[in-house]
């Protein structure tokens, strides 16, 4: 394995401290923006979102450790954040397992037209929006409007119980992985910061999350 693809808890304490070192001086750098104790990936200041009805709901963020070469990558989110994965992610693996190999892999297809320069040489690929199938087995709804009446339906009759709390995400590259669950329904700098500290200081409950909580955590991790 190349060394730069490493899980960060697997290289030597030498390029541990170098990389964290790097994330203090970033952190230090973005004091004005994420207060000094925490770097955001996202903009947390960002007035005119909130404004607009932007809802900060999640956010990953980068801290320093215990000691010099432990830094730490971190998924926090709300609880409502945290329930509403574990649904949906319940909620698909349903309705594939009602969905036969051949409409899986229609519906995940994506359908493109290119686009051209003065050229003649394609530049760019438009989706273009598909007409969707109505499938018996979902009582003549469409995959999307199944998914959105079951959601509905699970958040109504069956939401799961989620605990506040932290744990570990093994194979990360860049930092330490881990996920928080705050109990508040919204974030702000304050309630990031004072997660963090709760965790360091070792005031934080370990929950163990489920297969769930994965997916959904990675799937954010790919999108950034």
């Amino acid at each position: 394995m190349n060394r730069r693809n490493k899980p960060f808890n697997t290289l030597s304490r030498r390029r541990r401290r170098v990389r964290t070192q790097h994330v203090k001086n970033l952190i230090h750098r973005e004091r004005h923006r994420c207060g000094g104790l925490h770097y955001d990936y996202c903009d947390s200041e960002n007035a005119e979102a909130i404004a607009a009805g932007w809802v900060w709901t999640w956010s990953d963020v980068l801290f320093l450790g215990n000691s010099p070469d432990v830094y730490w990558n971190a998924e926090i989110i709300t609880i409502d954040v945290a329930r509403a994965d574990i649904v949906e992610n319940l909620v698909l693996e349903e309705a594939h397992a009602i969905f036969s190999q051949n409409q899986q892999e229609d519906e995940a297809r994506m359908d493109t037209t290119p686009n051209y320069n003065a050229k003649g040489k394609v530049v760019s690929h438009t989706v273009v929006e598909r007409t969707r199938v109505s499938y018996p087995q979902f009582g003549g709804l469409t995959y999307f409007d199944y998914i959105d009446k079951r959601l509905a339906e699970v958040m109504r009759d069956n939401p799961p119980v989620v605990t506040p709390g932290y744990r570990i995400q093994p194979g990360y590259r860049s930092g330490i992985g881990l996920q928080i669950i705050v109990v508040e329904s919204v974030l702000t700098r304050e309630i990031i910061d004072s997660a963090i500290r709760s965790f360091l200081a070792g005031d934080m409950l370990l929950v163990p999350l489920s297969k769930q909580d994965d997916e959904a955590a990675l799937c954010r991790a790919t999108q950034q």
